[in-house]
């Protein structure tokens, strides 16, 4: 609780004093918060927790911040003064007014669309979100990416100095950018959920608190004024609530995948589909159509049949037909062969991946020789189905997917004897 506390304030504090400060530095802020972390953790192990934890925080966080201004005042007497005069100025109101509600959304709001900027690479921006909207720890965020603290701190340090050299504001930008600006952001969104729904590499599957905080994140977006009915963001946030449904059902007791077609449904989580079929159904009469919406109505579609039999693959097929209009990316192609499998049969969509396999644009992807593996299977060529499989195992990192793949590629040997 104490942890999850911290991290909900830090990045709330960050947020509210990069306003002050400028986005340029951003890492002054986020050491002032550091900070007042630290001397909360040993004043609260020696006093006890103050009765209002949230006031105790705010407050030493401004003081810090005030007393940063005077050094700053101070080391450059003839430089920026009339700056850092406007700044104390305005750090120098009531605690209710500097951090008010809605203040903290607006600047979480500005924090998000300035991490995004395009000059911005984009893993430096999934990064500097990770470290100044969701409050993780370097070492966490080189945790979840399987590298090292080094290389987190390299691409912050990057970041911090592209918002610095490129004068980035603390804003969010005018309509005329905000379309562009707001397509990177989802987009990093959803790369941020894509990781924490199925982790690259590493001893876990899923990654809950990277999914829970772009879940966060966009919501945070569409709670804005500005953006409550984009449809975008609508669909994101139900393709990312119907996704994450079906986590508890993902994995056996042992930490095991338990595919789709085994999964206890019970298990689904009914408010999040819930949520997510409320969110699809607000977009459903625009006339905008974005790969997020298809997505989200394929993931409406499974999270809606009461079983794996039952899924209806003629309108997922349908679908994957759309999407390729917006997006005919080999992994699309991919995932749609599985739907060809179902309506048209294995042996068509083993041809298709086949024919992927020939261009070579997923030779080095797992998935793409973990599916051909399940198609022959199911055609009962366990031969090329344990050569699929090899070459599977050899591509992924994710211990999981590993321990998945041997025992499909132990049962293909057994077939085979």
């Amino acid at each position: 609780m104490a942890e999850h506390f911290f991290r909900h304030e830090y990045s709330r504090m960050v947020a509210v004093i990069t306003r002050y400060f400028g986005i340029g530095q951003v890492d002054l802020a986020e050491d002032i918060v550091q900070d007042t972390l630290l001397e909360a953790i040993k004043f609260w192990d020696y006093k006890g927790i103050p009765d209002n934890p949230k006031a105790w925080l705010y407050t030493i966080a401004k003081n810090k911040a005030l007393n940063a201004i005077k050094r700053k005042k101070f080391q450059n007497r003839c430089e920026n003064e009339t700056q850092y005069a406007h700044v104390e100025q305005n750090l120098d109101a009531s605690i209710d007014e500097l951090f008010a509600e809605q203040r903290i959304a607006d600047d979480q709001l500005r924090m998000i669309f300035a991490c995004c900027h395009p000059s911005i690479s984009q893993e430096a921006q999934i990064a500097l979100i990770l470290k100044t909207l969701c409050g993780l720890s370097i070492t966490e965020i080189a945790k979840a990416y399987v590298t090292t603290n080094e290389t987190i701190n390299k691409r912050l340090v990057r970041a911090r100095k592209t918002l610095r050299q490129n004068h980035i504001q603390f804003e969010i930008p005018n309509k005329k950018e905000v379309e562009d600006r707001l397509n990177t952001v989802l987009k990093t969104i959803y790369l941020l959920f894509n990781e924490g729904y199925s982790a690259t590499q590493g001893s876990k599957l899923i990654r809950y608190e990277l999914c829970v905080e772009a879940i966060r994140l966009a919501e945070l977006i569409i709670s804005s004024r500005s953006f409550k009915s984009n449809t975008l963001v609508h669909a994101l946030l139900a393709l990312m609530l119907l996704d994450a449904s079906r986590f508890e059902a993902r994995q056996d007791e042992e930490g095991n995948i338990v595919e789709m077609s085994k999964q206890d449904r019970s298990k689904w989580n009914q408010a999040l589909i819930n949520r997510g079929l409320l969110h699809l159904d607000k977009i459903k009469e625009s006339r905008q159509i974005s790969i997020y919406h298809v997505l989200a109505t394929i993931s409406a579609y499974h999270c809606s049949s009461p079983n794996y039999e039952s899924t209806n693959w003629s309108a997922i097929l349908s679908l994957y037909d759309t999407l390729i209009i917006f997006d005919h990316s080999p992994i699309v192609l991919l995932n749609r062969a599985i739907a060809v499998a179902k309506i048209h049969g294995s042996a068509q969509a083993i041809a298709e991946l086949v024919e992927l396999e020939f261009t070579g644009a997923l030779k080095n992807y797992y998935l793409l020789h973990a599916t051909l593996a399940e198609l022959y299977i199911e055609q009962k060529q366990y031969e090329k189905a344990a050569s699929s499989l090899k070459k599977a195992v050899q591509l992924t990192r994710n211990d999981s997917e590993i321990r998945l793949l041997t025992s499909k590629l132990e049962r293909c040997k057994q077939e085979l004897k």
